[in-house]
């Protein structure tokens, strides 16, 4: 899933021997603004929509990281209350389709050096590693097709190294699913605004 962290991981899962436990601490970037679910105003007939979901690596597709995060993307559109129904299959012609493609780019160089080195000097030189993340959601309705991007990044430490400032560590799993939902929601909020779900 984080698959440049997990790189990181990787190589310093052999220095952990030597160093005992390397602690990795998560925080979420404040860049992208907090969408509330008062500010995603639903249309006046809500439409139902089918939801399609690709996660993806450096730009090529990542099936078991799309199929553990399809619960939570498909949750986040369904709690935005911008649709009467969500399906994550096609059935219904008439309804719409929410395509929605999230790629997860590390934007730190050398990412699994600086774990390592993390390691060697047994946590006291810790490192921090970053992973942009880029969701383009698309919807078509009616033959008219609507697309907004949002990106967001994730932040990292390992060993004793502090986090961003004013940031609080979260759990790994927990800072995924705020970083899928505030990217979900800020698009869902951009298509709103240019009025793509007000139907044919």
């Amino acid at each position: 899933m984080f698959r440049s962290l997990r790189n990181a991981g990787l190589a310093v899962v052999a220095c952990m021997m030597l160093s005992g436990c390397l602690s990795m601490k998560f925080y979420v970037d404040p860049a992208l603004p907090v969408v509330a679910r008062t500010d995603l105003v639903a249309p006046a007939k809500p439409q139902s929509t089918h939801v399609l979901f690709e996660f993806r690596t450096k730009g090529s597709a990542n099936a078991t990281a799309t199929s553990q995060l399809r619960g939570q993307v498909v949750s986040s559109v369904a709690e935005s209350g911008l649709f009467s129904s969500i399906s994550p299959a096609t059935g219904d012609e008439s309804a719409g389709q929410l395509k929605i493609v999230i790629d997860n780019v590390p934007l730190t160089d050398n990412a699994a050096a600086k774990g390592f080195g993390t390691g060697l000097t047994l946590g006291l030189a810790g490192s921090q590693v970053t992973d942009g993340y880029t969701c383009e959601v698309t919807y078509t309705q009616a033959g008219t097709t609507t697309t907004t991007t949002v990106k967001h990044a994730l932040h990292s430490t390992i060993g004793n190294h502090s986090g961003p400032e004013g940031l609080t560590p979260m759990p790994a799993q927990d800072a995924l699913n705020q970083i899928i939902k505030q990217m979900v929601w800020n698009a869902l909020k951009d298509l709103n605004a240019k009025r793509a779900f007000e139907g044919a």
